[in-house]
C-alpha cells in the first residue's frame, strides 16, 4: 500500500514539473510586449466608489 502512495505521489510531482516546464517554455515564446497597466487607486477613492454604489441598492 505505501508504494502505491509513492508512486501516486511520484506521478503528481512529475506531471506538476512537466507543466511548469512547458509553461516555462511558453512564456519565453509568446513575450508579453504590452506595458503594464497602472492600476494604483487611491484607497479613499475606491471607499467612496463603494459606498455610492451600495448606498444605491
Amino acid at each position: 500500500m505505501s508504494s502505491l502512495i509513492i508512486a501516486a505521489a511520484a506521478y503528481i510531482v512529475l506531471a506538476l514539473s512537466l507543466v511548469v516546464a512547458i509553461d516555462n517554455l511558453v512564456a519565453l515564446y509568446f513575450r508579453d510586449k504590452r506595458t503594464p497597466m497602472d492600476l494604483r487607486v487611491p484607497l479613499g477613492r475606491m471607499i467612496a466608489v463603494s459606498r455610492r454604489y451600495y448606498l444605491r441598492r
